[in-house]
């Protein structure tokens, strides 16, 4: 193979979304020529990816004729299924990287009808969860693959101020994210400097299952500012979720960053954190509040686990580019 055609268009939101910005990079570091079909229009957030001066290939957005002869892949966007029959007419294959969570319900039926070529996995326990639906349907072919992060986008910050305790959580601004907990975690923690936190990923449905955060703690938008500056302004992450979460490339930025991990102890997190040596995996809302407790009385622990996460993740499914 020696062109690739993403269906789709990363960014810098979401999983999905900064993931495939890395792999590009991969991708042009093998010499592959890619190109960019977007399922939407190319608008200003697009546009700010610069992926034309990257080297990118852009067709128009849902020119599917264009795809003749191109083996195709999208990762964990709908309407790339929506879009199946159509895109199959001429591409050489397509193939699908989902959300590793749960199966799309177009995800399913487009197996059943022959026109997912190729699924890919990144983790055991990401396989094991949606592959379920799909054995035994058509010719299903899951391919596992080592997905890529890119480091150098996020800069080690070893100095932190000594203020106050700087803690926060970042993720898109879906509920679902957000454990019913996280504001009690925070409020409930002590610390023997202020408290100052950071949500970024608010808005009012989050508010609306939360309740109004504390004044302590800033909630903004995901786009309020970049990810760089969110982890040189959070010493620790602590975070807990309502979702299953495979392989989150949250913890990849944090640890390349230098910001501490606070994180459940299931899933993709487990992958991640070796506990007590780069971070803390906690089972459940007390230990989040004691772990977190630990950490803001423990300057030299935080710097200890910082720099033993410098070097990466410890899952053997990743790679560091």
């Amino acid at each position: 193979m020696k062109e690739i055609c993403i269906i789709g268009h990363p960014s810098q939101l979401g999983g999905a979304d900064t993931e495939l910005d890395h792999q590009i990079r991969c991708w042009h570091a093998m010499g592959l020529k890619v190109h960019i079909c977007h399922t939407g229009d190319i608008d200003r957030n697009c546009l700010l990816m610069n992926m034309a001066g990257r080297g990118c290939l852009y067709h128009a957005p849902r020119d599917w004729a264009s795809l003749a002869g191109l083996d195709c892949i999208s990762f964990c966007n709908g309407e790339f299924l929506k879009s199946l029959p159509e895109i199959k007419k001429y591409a050489r294959s397509a193939s699908f990287v989902n959300c590793m969570t749960f199966n799309f319900e177009n995800e399913v039926k487009m197996q059943e009808d022959g026109l997912i070529d190729f699924h890919l996995y990144q983790t055991a326990h990401g396989f094991e969860r949606v592959s379920k639906q799909l054995h035994g349907i058509g010719n299903y072919r899951p391919i596992m693959f080592k997905p890529y992060f890119y480091a150098e986008d996020f800069p080690f910050h070893a100095r932190r101020p000594d203020d106050s305790f700087r803690f926060g959580r970042i993720s898109r601004a879906d509920p679902g994210k957000f454990h019913q907990s996280q504001l009690w975690i925070y409020d409930t923690m002590t610390a023997p400097l202020p408290k100052a936190g950071l949500i970024m990923g608010w808005s009012d449905s989050v508010q609306k299952k939360l309740g109004q955060a504390p004044p302590y703690i800033a909630t903004v938008s995901p786009n309020w500012t970049s990810s760089q500056e969110f982890y040189r302004f959070c010493d620790v992450v602590i975070m807990t979720t309502e979702t299953f979460e495979n392989l989150p490339r949250v913890g990849f930025e944090a640890m390349a960053s230098g910001s501490v991990l606070v994180v459940d102890k299931r899933g993709g997190w487990e992958c991640q954190v070796d506990s007590g040596k780069t971070g803390w995996l906690c089972e459940n809302e007390r230990e989040f509040v004691y772990r977190s407790c630990r950490l803001s009385h423990e300057s030299g622990e935080r710097d200890d686990f910082r720099i033993a996460a410098k070097g990466g993740s410890t899952c053997s499914k990743v790679g560091v580019c």
